[in-house]
């Protein structure tokens, strides 16, 4: 896989956790939905020794506690820290942005900027439902449907493959007959479209405007790809 940072979307049961699995390896560090992490001990020095002595360069001070009595956000925290500090040129997160509060949030956003910045080799694959999770972190897209996953397209190359456009309802009409259509939205004699497929000024002679990237992912994560 290519240096990057890749989204991958798809509806629920899809198969985005098993498509994570397949890619893990010796060079991948492998985050888990918080349901399915695993920790070692009773306390987080124990899972730290336990991590430490199949890793040894691991080096993380993170307060110990009981295991039992950390938040949902902490355990993320320290699942996501362990798996930074491996140093694996492929990282792989399931959901990682669950069930945490908006400071943790944030900070293990920046801990993921500064992950890819401190090698730029490396590679990072996420899922997430959540579109607003990947803004400002993914170069690339892959789509999940029914166990089938597409091929890496970068995000800014999706985006042209659903221009949005406003006008007349007939003139638009007359348009959703000739492009697949993703949305549409009708306000009295007015009506936004969201096309499927790249459509350009001159085939319609209106303005095209595009999908920010949270709408974007959002729309990737229920368009099917085309065969």
């Amino acid at each position: 896989m290519n240096p990057g940072f890749y989204a991958l979307v798809g509806p629920n049961a899809a198969g985005k956790t098993h498509y994570l699995h397949t890619l893990v390896g010796p060079h991948a560090a492998f985050v888990p939905a918080g349901a399915d992490a695993k920790f070692a001990g009773t306390t987080v020095d124990d899972h730290l020794r336990a991590v430490t002595a199949v890793h040894p360069h691991v080096d993380l001070d993170f307060p110990n506690a009981r295991i039992k009595d950390l938040s949902v956000g902490q355990r993320r925290l320290l699942t996501i820290e362990v798996a930074l500090a491996m140093g694996k040129d492929l990282l792989l997160l399931d959901e990682p942005f669950d069930g945490i509060d908006t400071s943790t949030r944030k900070r293990i956003r920046q801990r993921l900027i500064d992950y890819i910045a401190g090698n730029p080799q490396r590679s990072v694959v996420m899922a997430s439902h959540r579109p607003e999770d990947f803004t400002g972190l993914a170069t690339h897209v892959m789509q999940v449907f029914d166990h089938e996953v597409s091929r890496p397209v970068p995000l800014d190359a999706a985006r042209l493959c659903f221009p949005t456009v406003t006008g007349p309802t007939a003139k638009i009409e007359e348009l959703s007959a000739r492009f697949s259509v993703a949305e549409s939205a009708s306000l009295g004699p007015m009506t936004r479209v969201t096309f499927a497929e790249p459509i350009g000024e001159d085939d319609i002679h209106l303005p095209i405007e595009y999908p920010d990237d949270p709408e974007l992912i959002d729309l990737l994560a229920t368009e099917r790809p085309e065969r």
